[in-house]
């Protein structure tokens, strides 16, 4: 909008006055009347947060002097005592709720180590992943929807984290095993992600905007997923995993494309996936195929494909969203 102003003052060559009365007429100069509500809001989660952190930091420091039952109670009494305030204190309820999701995996980490229960650590994300969507559907805060993507999304990697990053034993495996957790997975984050842009919350001011942060992290942990199967598949003996996972890229771009209003961060996002796509695909075909040119002439050629894509994407990103600032 300031571009917008200054482009006018000067296509119509306006003189000082003229120039001051449009920027009065555009309220530019005046704050959001959500800024205030805005402002409490962060204020509160990070109030919470550091109350978490300072809680978290005291029991650290005296957790070898205090009994099994203290400890139990503490952790429950902060859980039980978030849910209590939440319920009393509606303005800082999101805050408080983002408190009782931090202390419930607390608690569940520590009834995990005390008694020795020999889950794996991505059932724990799990179950406080399950838990925790209670107090995200209370809310409707795009906060505590992204903090809840955040343990979603780290039940799945460390479900998947084995397969991934150890080869050898995932080699070991059945054939058909390995390709049915080499497939799951990135499904897995295409439910995510979807799951969290079906999510239908708005802002509580009122322009009642949604919120995009939350479906900004989903979309951005699946892609890096789906890049780094991509990958591995490429490289490794199954190819097809490759192609898969560049489909469900593709598809995300298409989504974000297609959407109204246009999306531009997960459009961009997507575009940046394939691009390193495209180029992992590149460099195997120029170094590790048998007909591969010199190793120098290698290099050349994928430093030019690398800047004709990050080029080529760029202007057509910056070409597109020009255009539709035109058009609004």
């Amino acid at each position: 909008m300031h571009a917008f102003l200054h482009r006018l003052i000067a296509d119509f060559s306006l003189p000082p006055d003229a120039a001051m009365r449009l920027w009065r007429l555009s309220n530019l100069h005046k704050p959001s009347p959500a800024l205030g509500k805005r402002l409490e809001r962060s204020l509160a989660v990070i109030a919470m947060l550091l109350l978490g952190a300072g809680l978290v930091f005291w029991v650290a420091a005296n957790w070898q002097d205090q009994t099994r039952q203290f400890k139990f109670l503490a952790l429950q009494s902060l859980l039980a005592g978030s849910f209590v305030a939440a319920l009393v204190w509606q303005r800082a309820r999101t805050a408080l709720l983002l408190l009782a999701m931090l202390a419930m995996g607390g608690l569940l980490a520590f009834v995990g180590q005390t008694f020795q229960t020999g889950a794996d650590p991505w059932q724990l994300f799990a179950v406080w992943a399950g838990l925790s969507l209670l107090c995200v559907l209370a809310a409707r805060s795009d906060i505590l929807w992204s903090f809840w993507v955040v343990i979603a999304g780290l039940g799945i990697a460390l479900w998947s984290g084995d397969r991934l990053l150890d080869p050898l034993g995932s080699a070991l495996n059945h054939l058909w095993q390995r390709r049915f957790f080499d497939y799951v997975t990135p499904l897995l984050w295409a439910l995510l992600a979807l799951a969290i842009l079906g999510v239908n919350w708005r802002l509580s001011s009122a322009e009642g905007k949604k919120i995009p942060y939350a479906q900004i992290i989903a979309v951005l942990l699946a892609l890096c997923a789906w890049v780094t199967y991509g990958t591995w598949g490429l490289f490794g003996s199954n190819i097809g995993l490759y192609f898969f996972n560049t489909a469900l890229v593709s598809l995300t771009a298409v989504l974000a494309y297609l959407a109204k209003p246009r999306h531009f961060v997960v459009l961009a996002l997507s575009t940046l996936a394939l691009d390193v796509l495209f180029l992992s695909g590149a460099f195997k075909v120029l170094f590790l195929n048998d007909k591969s040119p010199d190793t120098l002439g290698g290099i050349f050629m994928l430093g030019a494909l690398a800047a004709a894509c990050v080029g080529l994407t760029g202007a057509w990103l910056y070409k597109l969203q020009s255009a539709e600032k035109t058009h609004a």
